[in-house]
C-alpha cells in the first residue's frame, strides 16, 4: 500500500504526526513539497524565507532517500491549484491516503476542505493532525467559549499540559520499497543582496535546530527574562527561523526545557515558555478568528480607523531613514540580516501605526516580505497587538516613545552603531537624539515627525472611534 505525505512548515522528521502516521500505514511512501511562487508573492513570503526552507528541503530529501521515501517537487500557479494537483499526483502513484498537518490560514483552510472532497470522489482517504501542541478545539473558558485574552489562555494552555499531549511522535517507518527516484530541488536564487549575504547567518537543517536550542537552554535561558530585551545582547533563542518553517516543532522545545526545568513564574524559563505559548495564541486565534487570517482588525471597530497616505514617510520607514536612531538601526537590522529583535518589532510597529498613523498592514506586509522567521499567525498578531487593533492588544493610548526605549535597552548605543555606522563616534548622551547641528554634519536625517504632537493626534484619532 502506498500513501503521499504533504510537507508544509513542517520541514522536519522529528515530531511530524502526519509523517509517521503516512510511514506506518504504508509500504512506499513519498513525500510531496509543493512550489508555488504565485502562493508565495500573494502570502509576502520572504524569498529568504522560501530559500531557507529549500536549504532545509535539501538536507531533508537525503535523509528520507535513506528511509526509502522518495521526494516528489510538484509545481502549482497558486493555492487554489493545490488541492487538484495533490490529487493528480495521489492517482499516479496509486495512494491510499493522503497524510498533512493542519495549518491555520483561511487560505489553507479552504485548501483543505476542497482537498477532501475531491478525495472522496476518486476513494482516497484525507488525514490531518494539528500542527500546534494543543488542538486549538480543546482549549475553552469556563463558559464553554474561546479565549480572545493571552493570560487565561496561557494558564489553560499549561493546565493542559500532560505526558499526552507532550508526547514526541517518532521519526517515520523506513519504507519496504521506494518509487522512483527524488526530484531534484529547483533552484531559487536571491535577487536582493542583503538576502544573500543573510542566508548564511542562519544554518539549515534539523540538527542545527536542535544544537541551537540546546545551547540555549544550556547557556542563556536562566538569564532570558533579565537580558532578553536588550537587542545588543545575544540573548534570545535564536529559534525563530527554525519555528516559522517547522525545522523543529514547539513540542519538542518545551519537552527539551520541561525535562531540565520547572516551569516557574518570575524564572528565565517560565519567560521563554511564556513567548513559544504566545505563538501557539496566535494560530489559536486565526483559526477561531478567520478575519484576523484575512489582516482584518480583530477589534471590528478599528476598521474604521483613517489612516494617513504618506508614502514619502512610509518610503522612510522602510529604509531606515525616519532620523530616529533607533528606529533606523531596527529596520536596517531587518533589512540586512531578515531578523529584528522581538522588543524593537514592537517599537517600530508602534511608530508606523501611531506616530506616522499609517496602516499597520503597510508594515506587517513588509515584515513578511523580508523576515526569515516570517509566521503569518504571529507577524498578523504581533502588529495588530501594536497598533491596537487586535486581540489583546496594547491600549491605543499605549505608545512607545522611540527615544526613551533607546536610552532604557541600549543606553551605550551599541545596537545603534552597528547598524548606523556612522553614529559610532557619538557620545551615549548624542546617539539617542542628535542635535540639529551635529546631524547635519554627520548627514544623518532629521526625525520625520514630532514625537510629542503625533503622538496626540494618534489617541486623538483612536479615541474618536
Amino acid at each position: 500500500m502506498s500513501n503521499l505525505y504533504i510537507f508544509s512548515n513542517d520541514l522536519r522528521l522529528a515530531d511530524n504526526k502526519a509523517l509517521f502516521e503516512a510511514s506506518q500505514k504504508s509500504d512506499s511512501l513519498e513525500a510531496v513539497f509543493i512550489f508555488n511562487p504565485k502562493k508565495w508573492n500573494d502570502h509576502n513570503e520572504s524569498p529568504l524565507k522560501i530559500k531557507f526552507q529549500l536549504l532545509n528541503l535539501e538536507i531533508l530529501k537525503k535523509d528520507l532517500n535513506e528511509l526509502n521515501i522518495n521526494l516528489k517537487i510538484i509545481h502549482a500557479n497558486g493555492i487554489e491549484e493545490e488541492a487538484q494537483k495533490i490529487v493528480e499526483e495521489a492517482l499516479r502513484v496509486n495512494a491510499s491516503g493522503i497524510y498533512l498537518n493542519r495549518e491555520y490560514g483561511i487560505n489553507e483552510r479552504r485548501r483543505d476542505s476542497d482537498l477532501e472532497k475531491l478525495l472522496l470522489t476518486k476513494n482516497i482517504q484525507f488525514n490531518s493532525f494539528d500542527s500546534s501542541i494543543i488542538n486549538p478545539d480543546l482549549i475553552k473558558t469556563g463558559s464553554d467559549t474561546f479565549f480572545k485574552v493571552f493570560t487565561p489562555f496561557s494558564r489553560a494552555f499549561r493546565s493542559l499540559l500532560d505526558k499526552n499531549f507532550l508526547e514526541l511522535t517518532p521519526g517515520p517507518k523506513k519504507q519496504k520499497k521506494i518509487f522512483n527516484g527524488s526530484d531534484q530541488i529547483p533552484e531559487f536564487n536571491l535577487e536582493n543582496n542583503n538576502h544573500k549575504n543573510a542566508i548564511s547567518l542562519y544554518p539549515p537543517g534539523e540538527n542545527s535546530a536542535l544544537k541551537t536550542v540546546e545551547d540555549f537552554l544550556n547557556s542563556k535561558i536562566s538569564d532570558y527574562k533579565k537580558y532578553r530585551d536588550f537587542p545588543k545582547l545575544d540573548s534570545t533563542s535564536g529559534l525563530s527561523p527554525y519555528f516559522a518553517s517547522g525545522v523543529i516543532s514547539a513540542k519538542t522545545c518545551v519537552n527539551l526545557l520541561l525535562n531540565q526545568s520547572e516551569d516557574s513564574p518570575g524564572t528565565g524559563e517560565y519567560s521563554w515558555f511564556n513567548e513559544v505559548i504566545w505563538r501557539e495564541f496566535y494560530k489559536y486565534i486565526i483559526y477561531h478568528y478567520p478575519r484576523v487570517s484575512m489582516k482584518k482588525s480583530f477589534n471590528e471597530k478599528y476598521e474604521n480607523v483613517v489612516w494617513r497616505d504618506d508614502p514619502k514617510s512610509f518610503d522612510a520607514w522602510c529604509n531606515g531613514k525616519t532620523g530616529i536612531p533607533l528606529i533606523d538601526a531596527a529596520m536596517t537590522q531587518l533589512n540586512e540580516t531578515g531578523w529584528m529583535h522581538n522588543r524593537l518589532r514592537m517599537v517600530v510597529a508602534m511608530f508606523l501605526s501611531k506616530n506616522l498613523l499609517i496602516d499597520w498592514k503597510k508594515g506587517e506586509e513588509y515584515f513578511m516580505k523580508n523576515l526569515i522567521d516570517g509566521d503569518h499567525a504571529s507577524n498578523v498578531g504581533g502588529w495588530q497587538w501594536s497598533a491596537s487593533t487586535g486581540v489583546d492588544a496594547a491600549p491605543y493610548f499605549r505608545i512607545f516613545n522611540p527615544i526613551t526605549q533607546s536610552e532604557k535597552f541600549d543606553k551605550e548605543g551599541d545596537f545603534i552603531k552597528k547598524f548606523i555606522p556612522l553614529l559610532s563616534d557619538l557620545s551615549p548622551k548624542e546617539v539617542h537624539n542628535p542635535e540639529l547641528d551635529l546631524r547635519a554634519k554627520l548627514n544623518y536625517p532629521k526625525m520625520i515627525v514630532d514625537l510629542s504632537s503625533s503622538r496626540k493626534r494618534a489617541i486623538e484619532t483612536f479615541s474618536a472611534i
